[in-house]
């Protein structure tokens, strides 16, 4: 159980969330990945639930794996209050419907027994997870986020449209207004609901500055960012309890570093995963800033 949490009751609670957020995220990407593009007769009936499959795996390989090494180790699995099966599942959301599954599965089954081993939490496994898929897509050449339908087409897309998910991106990551309303279903529960809003105001700030001394059109970065990963990684990847800061002035710098860096990120390398960099380069900072932290207070001693 996280050190953080008061009671086995909340933990419980917590988990139930997440579940119904990834059910919704979920049928969201059944719809937009599966059903909209079954309509035009551009894939088979069972490609409509490719999205539930991968979530499936996700879910239950990680729980397998686990359960199998808890018998190997002579415990037992708490399967009810593992948090890995859902931060797998809200990952695999995250990736392109054209994600082999093959390729998907290798990568999962070699990542869940890593870090049986692997039991650091300085920088976020999922994050890394999340990189790693996107160097095996360009190194196959299956780096595209657009469903067979979104190949065919091209779409003039207002603000809206990006808002309620009819644009490209993740799985599941297109529709704001399901992320943000995720968001406010965890809102009570969420221990670190305040990196969601510093991260979020951070990368706004930066966007304005940005606008003015590069002379962008400020209605195209806003597309920019709703296009983007960010809002859905600051709701549900960077504010994992167990790879994110616990002092509340860590989890200041933290925030703040992940609203700045997304948004230079973004610009540099990707309008879609940027913000994947900066959540590890923000792990990175918080460890900095402990030592640096660290070093102050030894010297306060001496004085």
């Amino acid at each position: 159980m996280n050190s953080y949490l008061k009671s086995k009751n909340k933990n419980i609670n917590i988990i139930i969330m997440y579940y119904i957020c990834i059910l919704l995220l979920t049928i969201f990407a059944t719809y937009k990945n599966g059903y909209v593009v079954y309509s035009k007769n551009l894939i088979s009936f069972i490609n409509i639930f490719k999205p539930l499959f991968l979530v499936i795996l996700a879910i239950s390989i990680t729980g397998l794996v686990n359960f199998i090494y808890s018998k190997v180790k002579n415990t037992k699995y708490d399967m009810i209050n593992d948090y890995k099966p859902i931060y797998l599942a809200l990952i695999t959301l995250t990736l392109p419907i054209n994600i082999n599954i093959f390729l998907y599965l290798i990568i999962i089954i070699i990542f869940n027994i890593t870090i049986l081993f692997y039991k650091g939490n300085y920088i976020n496994n999922y994050a890394i997870l999340k990189i790693i898929f996107i160097i095996m897509l360009l190194i196959f050449n299956k780096y595209n986020y657009m469903n067979l339908y979104e190949l065919s087409v091209e779409r003039s897309l207002s603000t809206f449209d990006l808002l309620l998910g009819r644009g490209i991106g993740g799985i599941a990551t297109t529709n704001i207004i399901l992320v943000l309303f995720c968001f406010l279903i965890l809102y009570n529960f969420l221990y670190k609901k305040e990196i969601v809003v510093i991260s979020f105001l951070s990368y706004l700030f930066t966007m304005i500055v940005g606008s003015v001394i590069l002379h962008n059109v400020f209605s195209l970065e806003i597309n920019n960012l709703i296009s983007s990963e960010f809002i859905y990684a600051i709701v549900f990847i960077a504010s994992m309890a167990h790879f994110s800061p616990v002092k509340y002035k860590e989890r200041i710098v933290y925030a703040v570093s992940i609203g700045i860096l997304s948004y230079i990120v973004n610009h540099v390398i990707s309008l879609v995963d940027g913000v994947f960099f900066a959540i590890i380069i923000a792990n990175l900072i918080v460890l900095l800033y402990r030592k640096i932290e660290r070093v102050i207070c030894n010297e306060h001693r001496r004085i």
